[in-house]
Formats: structure tokens, sequence, C-alpha cells
């Protein structure tokens, strides 16, 4: 079965460097697209969380969040209360921040192998930025549609979260021999400088990994929608769809948000299908993140011991979990349709400033919600 994966594997690489060769126009605009996407968009929003949570990661602030939030992470989704320093990135940044602080975790000996992969189920998530500022606004002209699929793709991941609280529950949780010890004396040997240098270093490789994987996934559905691959696929899963009601027309950005989540949505906000199912499937690809972000998780949690097919079925239930919560909140919320316009101008800096500004705010919202509620658990349990 490997030698068959192989071989496809490298057949599908030939047919690649062909269509580079026969088609260099269309490979071009599409990785220009992806450079684009990458430079003006992903790199303003999340090169600052990955170099801020490596600062906080160093200087033991998780190891403050793990003791005071003990009391809302272990009992919810039973992992320690470092588990709420990614879940807290993670639901402010966007993907892959969420699986990078974890890997950290996990690196600095703050984690199990088993808390990791539990984390990994819940707190690897769509930034708010992306789904309120350019899907929501950008490319349905709704500001009210951004909440309903953010507020579905959160409650979709604390649930399967919660799901996932069980996750090897059976097994004794066994903690490294340096566990407490970190835990207790996160001891900085490193001056402000090194630890500086460090971070930057650290940040700009998982970036370019990261711009890497857009440019591919950008130049690969260029060429799939080419060779007509993609209405191909459409038409093959149409009878399922068609089973559960969904418009024909939504198939392809369906598909296409499977690989790459904002070609996708943008896809999907373009079709004639009625706006309720645009919303709902939108959201399913959201939360499900998209084949180049499962690839960007994979190189990240490369070395370490965290395996991948736990976080491949988390998503998949995440996707489930987050429909549902689309369709029963757009029963009670009515939205109607807008002119489309053109997706998030990328060139603006005003924007770039807008995403860093909201993500640390909402940031500090979260940990400060945590902390408080933490708080008030630990007077109740003391009072009793």
């Amino acid at each position: 079965m490997k030698k068959f994966f192989h071989y496809i594997f490298l057949l599908l690489l030939v047919l690649g460097v062909i269509s580079l060769i026969i088609f260099p126009k269309n490979s071009l605009e599409a990785a220009k697209n992806g450079i684009d996407l990458w430079l003006f968009t992903v790199t303003p929003a999340l090169l600052p969380f990955f170099i801020g949570s490596e600062l906080l990661l160093q200087f033991g602030i998780v190891n403050l969040l793990g003791k005071l939030l003990e009391p809302i992470m272990k009992p919810l989704f039973n992992v320690s209360g470092s588990g709420s320093f990614p879940m807290a990135i993670g639901y402010t940044s966007g993907y892959p921040v969420g699986a990078q602080i974890i890997s950290r975790l996990w690196e600095e000996k703050l984690c199990t192998t088993i808390e990791a992969e539990r984390l990994m189920s819940f707190c690897n998530n769509s930034g708010p930025l992306f789904m309120l500022g350019v899907v929501g606004t950008g490319m349905f002209n709704n500001s009210k549609i951004g909440y309903i699929i953010m507020s579905a793709n959160y409650l979709g991941a604390i649930c399967t979260g919660i799901l996932f609280r069980n996750y090897k529950f059976s097994k004794k949780t066994k903690y490294p021999d340096a566990y407490n010890k970190k835990v207790e004396n996160n001891v900085i040997r490193k001056n402000f400088g090194n630890i500086l240098s460090d971070a930057i270093k650290s940040s700009m490789n998982t970036i370019f990994l990261i711009g890497g994987y857009i440019i591919i996934f950008s130049v690969l559905i260029e060429y799939l929608k080419l060779f007509n691959i993609i209405y191909i696929l459409s038409n093959l899963i149409y009878p399922i769809f068609k089973v559960l009601g969904f418009h024909k027309e939504i198939l392809p950005g369906f598909i296409s948000g499977l690989m790459e989540i904002t070609v996708g949505s943008k896809l999907i906000s373009q079709s004639a299908a009625p706006l309720y199912q645009k919303i709902i499937i939108v959201s399913i690809i959201l939360s499900w993140g998209g084949f180049s972000t499962h690839g960007q998780v994979i190189s990240i949690i490369s070395n370490t011991k965290i395996s991948y097919l736990p976080y491949l079925f988390s998503k998949i239930i995440n996707s489930i979990f987050t429909a549902f919560y689309s369709y029963i909140i757009l029963l009670f919320v009515k939205v109607r349709e807008e002119q489309n316009v053109t997706v998030f101008n990328q060139y603006n800096i005003n924007i770039v400033f807008n995403i860093l500004q909201l993500s640390l705010y909402i940031f500090t919202i979260t940990v400060l919600i945590f902390v408080l509620i933490s708080l008030l658990i630990k007077t109740i349990a003391k009072g009793t």
C-alpha cells in the first residue's frame, strides 16, 4: 500500500511539473495570488503572535496562567492549566498558531503527549479576523454573517474539546521527569537579546513554511480548475448533497475549500446557492481548515510525539458540530443577501493594523475572563 501511494505521488508530481511547463501563465498567476495572500494578509496577522507567544513561553507567563486556570481546564477538557495559553491564542489568532503553541508546550515539557493531542482537537482554529473581516465583511458584505460563522466555529471547537477530554482517558498520564521541575521553576538562562533572536528565527521559519503551503495549494487549485477536476468531483458527490438539500452550485467552492479555505470561501460566497447554505458550508470548511493547514500542522508536529490522526478525526467532528450550530443559529438570526464585494483589500495598511489590534483585544479579554472564572471557582471551593 505504501508503494502504491508512493507511485501515485510520483505520478502527480510529474503531472504537476509538466503542467508548469505547459501552462506557465496560469502557474505564475496562481503563485502570485498565493504570495500576495501570504505576504500581505497572513504574515502581518500571525507573525506578531508567533513572536509574542514564544517570548511569553520563555519568560514563564504560561506557568503563571497554568496555575491560575487549572480549575477551568482540568474539569472541562482534562488538560493542565497550561492548556489555557494555546486555547486563548488559538481562538484569537487563527491557523496554525494553536498547533505551533501546543508543539512548543510539548517541547518545553509543559504538557504531556496525551494532553497535547487533546489540546490539538480544539485549540487550532480559524481566527476571528479572517471570519469577521475577510469572510463576513469582505466576501459576503455582511458583518452579521461573520459573527454567525465565528460563533458556530467556536461552539463546535469547544464541544469537540469536551468530547476529546475522554481521549485515552484509561491511560495513566505519565509526565516527563523534568515536568514538575519545569512547571515549578522555569529558569531563564539566556539574556533577553538571545531569547528575542531565537523567537524571531523560530517564528520566521514557521511563517515561511506556511507561505510555501499557501503558494503550492494556490497553484494546485488552479490546475484542478483548469483540468475540470473540481467539477468532476462535484458531480460525484452531488447525490449526497442533493439528499441533504444543498444547491449544486455550492460544490466547486466546497471542494476547493477542503484544500484551501480562502479560495473555497470566496467561490462559495459568489455561488448562486441560497444564502443560508453558503453560510453553513463556509462554516464547515473553516472548521475543517483545508488540506493546506493540515499539511502545516503535520510539519509543525513532525519533531514531536504528537500524533496527527487524533487531530484529523477531531477536525471532522468539529466540522459536524459547526454545521449543526450554524443551522441552529440561522433559525433564530435572519440574514439577507448582500451584493458581494472584492475580498478584503490585502494592500491596505490600515486593515493590517486593525487585524493586529482586534486580535490583541480579543486575546486580552479571553484571558481575563478565564482568570476571573478560575478565581471565582477557587473562592467557592475554599468557602465550601
